[in-house]
């Protein structure tokens, strides 16, 4: 590899290939530096500006590390490099946040695509298919191959495992860049450790990344770090309440403003006119055609304009979906809220607080055990020790007492509001927790009635 490097303030030197120095040239790479990591996040940590472009530079370093530790053949390691530089190129303005407005609106044919893919996923592997630029640089069958690496599909699973998987260099990256750019040190975990500890397993048909005795207590420090990562900053009050407010702006502004440019970025279809029009969306360019004067004054508008002079929805109200806060049968058809459901809600939350329910957000979310989080909804984390691999939670002293289904689920409602000091804040909190419970609990248990009574009619 060419002695080239780029410092950076995670990893320090990276080195990277003159193809890979070609590949970050590009414009549709470039664009990756304003497209930030957390969104709005840095209305609640100002340092957290950090971008999808140097998340991507340090996942392709982290793989490269990993692929020479494990000793992955010069050919593989340089494809799983490249999957790791690329893996995010399909990120749209405000990176996940935006992306259940991408799969709303969505034409049939990318929802036939989708199965259990993100939506970023899909842009991702187009993105790589059709750009003229990465195509002047990268083969054709090399761009299958990377996308296979991605999907799975391409080569030992090993690869896969490396840019998409438990122990994944995504993680490895993001966990320590975030955390460093927050300014909080809830995601620190020792990379060296980890990286050295980690290694190959074989079945006979394919190889897989796995991890040796030696990195138990590395693995912890990372599953920890990545525990306290969400519940800490992911999951932040202010962080939640900033992505409510964009993808209802969004929703808005195509369902009720009707902004036709909106609409038109927002339709994904798969085609090569589609991502070539995507590639030119970033986080500043939406926020400013948005506030632009020549972009009608509606929902949109009104909801980006709080956002950007930080005039923010308050968290009026949180429940823990748990037997002290609601019955039984009202806990279980909130722990799976539907978007019908949620909006009739916000309807009946909108009159009791004299506001347009349209401004009103209820939302649902949860933070799993640390145990699970081990999984990431995937592949438990295999060990490989004297007797064979066995799993990772087996053999953590730390671990083996954690209940692996323990879950906390959360109902919060968000909504414009104004206090003159902390006292009334308080008083109005708690007035908006006791009322707000009963009128939840009361449409839930109407609904639940009514279709009852459709049921035995029918």
């Amino acid at each position: 590899m060419a002695k080239r490097e780029l410092r950076d303030p995670i990893h320090g030197f990276i080195g990277r290939s003159n193809l890979e120095q070609r590949i970050i040239d590009t414009s549709v790479f470039q664009r990756l530096r304003r497209i930030r990591q957390l969104a709005m996040a840095n209305l609640v940590y100002p340092g957290a500006i950090h971008s999808r472009f140097e998340h991507s530079i340090g996942a392709m370093h982290i793989a490269g590390r990993i692929a020479d530790a494990i000793g992955l053949d010069r050919e593989e390691t340089e494809l799983v490099r490249l999957a790791a530089l690329l893996h995010d190129i399909g990120h749209g303005p405000f990176s996940h946040v935006s992306e259940p407005i991408l799969k709303t609106f969505a034409t049939e044919h990318i929802q036939s695509r989708l199965q259990s893919r993100q939506i970023h996923e899909l842009l991702t592997q187009d993105i790589i298919r059709y750009d003229p630029e990465l195509g002047s640089l990268i083969s054709l069958v090399q761009r299958k191959h990377i996308i296979g690496v991605l999907e799975g599909e391409r080569g030992p699973a090993v690869l896969n495992d490396l840019v998409s998987g438990p122990l994944d260099a995504d993680k490895q990256d993001y966990l320590l860049r975030d955390s460093y750019f927050c300014g909080v040190r809830y995601g620190l975990y020792d990379l060296d450790r980890l990286t050295d500890t980690l290694a190959i397993r074989t079945d006979g048909i394919d190889k897989y990344l796995t991890i040796t005795e030696d990195g138990i207590h590395a693995l912890e420090q990372f599953i920890i770090a990545k525990y306290y990562m969400t519940t800490q900053v992911y999951r932040h009050r202010i962080r939640l309440i900033t992505a409510a407010m964009i993808e209802r702006g969004l929703r808005l502004g195509i369902e009720c403003d009707d902004i036709e440019w909106l609409k038109k970025l927002f339709t994904y279809d798969g085609s090569e006119s589609y991502i070539e029009r995507f590639n030119g969306w970033t986080d500043d360019r939406l926020l400013n055609e948005i506030l632009h004067e020549n972009t009608p004054h509606g929902y949109a508008k009104d909801l980006f304009t709080r956002l950007s002079e930080r005039r923010l929805f308050k968290c009026i109200a949180t429940y823990r979906l748990s037997e002290s806060e609601f019955e039984p049968l009202v806990r279980a058809r909130l722990a799976d809220l539907t978007l019908e459901d949620a909006s009739a809600l916000q309807q009946e939350i909108g009159k009791y607080l004299d506001k347009d329910p349209n401004h009103v957000v209820i939302r649902t979310f949860d933070i799993q055990s640390v145990r699970e989080q081990s999984r990431n909804s995937e592949a438990p984390i295999l060990v490989m020790t004297s007797e064979g691999p066995k799993e990772f939670e087996e053999l953590s002293p730390l671990f083996v007492s954690i209940d692996a289904a323990a879950k906390v689920k959360y109902l919060e409602v968000y909504a414009p509001d104004a206090y003159e000091d902390d006292s009334e804040k308080a008083r109005l909190r708690k007035k908006y927790s006791v009322d707000l419970r009963e009128l939840i609990g009361q449409f839930v248990k109407h609904r639940l009635e009514s279709e009852r009574t459709r049921q035995n009619e029918a």
